[in-house]
């Protein structure tokens, strides 16, 4: 394998990353001024009931009190529907990351073993990072790690994934190994996808074409799909887990371990109080 044609593929297929993220982002920005003007919405609504109170006591009947407790509670939903919209976005870009480091760690370990490539260094690997952030770096330099372990088991190979599967790539182009991602800006621009199909078109064929998509996750030992969370364990066994397997309904704050993982630190921890 040419090193030079496999730096051209990977340039090719992130050429188009910029303007992804930067359309994201933007839609995050314009997200982000729309709850803001709700909670002064609903901030207002409830100062008149406030005021209300004040001048005339609790135990007055406020004619309009219904009426602001309904909008109040609308305009909450929709601060609501758009934290998680832009939960989504935020999880699209982490896929985005993660399947291209996996692709360039996999490209990385083919030139090493056909010796064009000189060994990574040890340093590279060593340290644990626990943060949320580094999950994805550390999935794929640990990945390395694991290979041999794994390799009797191929279909238990665990690849670095950031998000749930009902956000999922465009499908390659035929006679092509180069990834053609659509523009989401242009998509939504045309106005004929809401962000929920727009999603779903951008990745609706990466398990027909891409082997990683094949690879089992969590304990129930299926492939990726529906919303799924990293493990911050520097030595989980599974490191992505689907919501129901661990009773999750919405993305954990800060570092989160799976049980298995939660059960080891315990025993060490009781080890190093003896």
């Amino acid at each position: 394998m040419d090193p030079s044609l496999l730096l051209d593929q990977m340039l090719q297929d992130v050429s188009n990353l910029p303007a992804e993220f930067r359309y994201m982002l933007e839609e995050v920005g314009l997200e982000d001024e729309q709850c803001l003007e709700l909670r002064k919405r609903y901030q207002q609504k409830e100062g008149i009931l406030h005021k209300y109170i004040k001048q005339n006591g609790s135990l007055a009947a406020n004619p309009k009190e219904d009426e602001l407790l309904a909008e109040v509670e609308q305009s909450m939903a929709q601060v609501r529907e758009l934290q998680e919209e832009k939960c989504q976005r935020a999880n699209t870009i982490l896929f985005l990351v993660s399947r291209h480091l996996n692709k360039l760690q996999q490209n990385i370990i083919m030139l090493e073993e056909d010796g064009l490539l000189a060994p990574a260094e040890d340093e590279m690997e060593s340290g644990p990072d626990f943060s949320r952030e580094s999950s994805v770096v550390g999935s794929t330099v640990s990945e390395r790690k694991r290979k041999a372990a794994s390799e009797d088991h191929p279909r238990r190979k665990k690849q670095s994934r950031s998000m749930s599967n009902t956000h999922r790539e465009k499908s390659y182009n035929k006679g092509d190994d180069t990834a053609d991602v659509k523009s989401p800006a242009s998509t939504e621009r045309e106005g004929t996808l809401d962000l929920q199909n727009y999603q779903e078109e951008l990745f609706s064929s990466m398990n027909d074409n891409e082997k990683e998509d094949q690879n089992l996750y969590c304990f129930c030992q299926r492939v990726s799909f529906g919303e799924m969370v990293a493990c911050d364990g520097p030595n989980c066994k599974y490191e992505w887990f689907h919501y129901e397997c661990v009773n999750l309904t919405e993305p954990p704050k800060g570092t989160w371990y799976c049980p298995d993982c939660k059960q080891e630190m315990s025993k060490k921890l009781k080890k190093k109080k003896q």
